[in-house]
């Protein structure tokens, strides 16, 4: 992928797609991003929306905001999701940056497993 958009990454990858926007100024630059590339709420404009830490970059231009139980699936890791195929976690921060690494990584343990001791 040699440019930098949410049309090269919508293209690049084959699944469902959750944008992290770590902060408002990230949150900010991928609004804007989106709406300079075409994306919208519906007929809605990104930039005239609220700002969300999670967005769901959908088919045919279209944005989306991340319901409870999209949470829920983001914070368990991306790979594949049983009925919907493909599953990708991007961070748009680390994207927009060009780092090599932009997807969050599916976690090895379980969140406080590592601090979990056995009771007698």
């Amino acid at each position: 992928m040699s440019e930098r958009t949410l049309e090269a990454l919508r293209n690049g990858s084959k699944g469902k797609i959750h944008i992290y926007l770590r902060d408002e100024k990230t949150a900010v630059e991928f609004l804007t991003d989106a709406e300079n590339e075409g994306y919208r709420f519906g007929k809605i404009k990104p930039t005239e929306n609220h700002i969300s830490d999670i967005i769901a970059l959908e088919k045919n231009k279209q944005l989306s905001y991340v319901t409870c139980c999209g949470r829920v699936c983001f914070q368990s890791g991306g790979g594949r999701m049983k009925d919907e195929g493909l599953y990708h976690r991007i961070d748009y921060a680390r994207y927009k940056n060009g780092d090599e690494v932009f997807c969050f990584e599916k976690p090895t343990v379980k969140q406080g497993a590592e601090t979990r001791k056995k009771t007698k």
